[in-house]
């Protein structure tokens, strides 16, 4: 009888070492295949579904599923895996800061420092969908140097403009374009943002309306 205890008791033992030893390895295979999932990029029905059920749901409710499948084409951006030491290159979505006014405010960052930080603005019109950019960054090479040589005239110390910055983009009662941008003097550091306050019209984006160009130095 005793033995036929003892057998019993090893046997359960034993049984029970197997069990603990096979959840063991379930949980190194689980954890396993979680490291190995690769998420594949989503398509742009995924992309539009999301967005349809963010926190600007009420106004995507607004507009057309073509209009939100143009919207989807801009919300990613993707990072080489040069960009980070992983082995490949990875999709990410862009994150909306706002949607005021038919114009959507998109954010992402390429890294972990202020440098790295991207803004990027998209408004919806007549049915449409027009990249805005940052606004200055659409100025023309020649137009952008006349604006330099315009705010340089009006702060000597005046060294660029800041990248960091989210520039405003706003529609006027005229139509045009209103953008809003920040400038640095030789004493400002880049992560201030700058203390030049500039702001100017434009019907096209590539070419800024001079007449409306105003330039102040905050104190």
């Amino acid at each position: 009888m005793k033995k036929i205890i003892i057998c019993s008791l090893l046997a359960m033992s034993i049984l029970s070492c197997k069990n603990t030893e096979n959840e063991k390895k379930a949980e190194i295979a689980t954890e396993t295949k979680k490291d190995s999932i690769v998420e594949e990029k989503m398509t742009i029905t995924q992309i539009s579904d999301t967005l349809k059920k963010s926190d600007y749901s009420k106004e995507f409710a607004k507009y057309s599923d073509e209009i939100i499948n143009k919207i989807s084409e801009n919300m990613t951006y993707v990072l080489t895996k040069e960009e980070t030491a992983r082995a490949n290159d990875e999709e990410y979505l862009k994150e909306i800061t706002s949607f005021k006014d038919n114009i959507i405010s998109l954010y992402w960052e390429t890294c972990g420092t202020g440098g790295c930080v991207q803004h990027q603005k998209l408004q919806i019109k007549n049915n449409d969908l027009i990249d805005l950019g940052n606004g200055y960054e659409k100025l023309t090479e020649s137009e952008s140097k006349k604006l330099d040589s315009e705010i340089k005239s009006k702060i000597k110390n005046y060294s660029y403009i800041s990248g960091r910055n989210e520039n405003e983009i706003s529609i006027t009662k005229n139509g045009n374009y209103l953008i809003g941008i920040r400038g640095l003097t030789d004493e400002d550091g880049e992560a201030t943002g700058g203390t030049i306050e500039i702001s100017y019209e434009t019907k096209d984006l590539k070419t800024y309306i001079p007449s409306t160009l105003k330039i102040t130095k905050i104190n």
